[in-house]
């Protein structure tokens, strides 16, 4: 496994450990970064379900697994992987609440207030519109791409990461009592994911039996 080249090397590390020196130097909340990664991974989930549902390469994702097309919208398909991943991040964002946003009380009370209090209280918003508009450059590109496997891929991987972090997590803020280990977790998994992800891919591809996919 090769290291990436340096300038990316440097653009990843710094986009990773960023985050952390605002907890640290600026005195940014950890439950608000982690539910900015949260909003984050919304946004991906949105343009992968558009990606699937305008894709027009040659294989599309179907109830029965990846297929290839007939022509027309993958409605179905996008729907449920829009359902599905949605299922997850809800259930993650809940746990988030719990182990970290004790200092957050009434915030999941609504879509509206939760958007409020983060959103403009927080101000991610100005982050999240510009990894929206990143997120409408790449769905262009992926839209024309052979096949829809690496998206999907990415996607989920990213709920994998927020799944161990979770798990991992909650064992560290009851043995630290701080959920600094959490955070510190999603980081490093972030990175790594970030520094590796060609190799990443091509590993889950081909366990997956979509190596030609690529």
């Amino acid at each position: 496994m090769t290291m990436p080249r340096a300038n990316n090397l440097v653009l990843i590390l710094l986009s990773n450990v960023l985050p952390l020196l605002g907890v640290l130097v600026a005195g940014w909340d950890i439950y608000t970064l982690l539910v900015f990664y949260w909003l984050e991974s919304c946004v991906i989930a949105f343009w992968t379900v558009m990606t699937i549902a305008f894709h027009k390469g040659e294989e599309t994702w179907t109830f029965d697994g990846y297929a290839r097309r007939t022509g027309g919208l993958a409605s179905a398909g996008a729907g449920f992987i829009a359902v599905h991943a949605g299922f997850f991040m809800a259930i993650h964002l809940f746990l988030m609440s719990v182990l970290y946003g004790g200092d957050w009380p009434g915030h999941l009370k609504s879509p509206q207030i939760f958007l409020e209090t983060f959103l403009m209280g927080q101000n991610l918003w100005p982050m999240l519109a510009l990894i929206f508009l990143h997120r409408a450059a790449i769905f262009l590109e992926d839209r024309k791409a052979v096949s829809v496997a690496p998206v999907i891929a990415s996607l989920y991987m990213r709920i994998v990461v927020m799944q161990v972090v979770i798990i991992f997590g909650a064992w560290g803020a009851m043995l630290l009592g701080s959920g600094w280990f959490g955070l510190i977790l999603l980081v490093a998994m972030r990175a790594a994911l970030d520094l590796y992800w060609p190799a990443v891919l091509a590993y889950v591809l081909d366990k997956t039996g979509k190596a030609a996919a690529r």
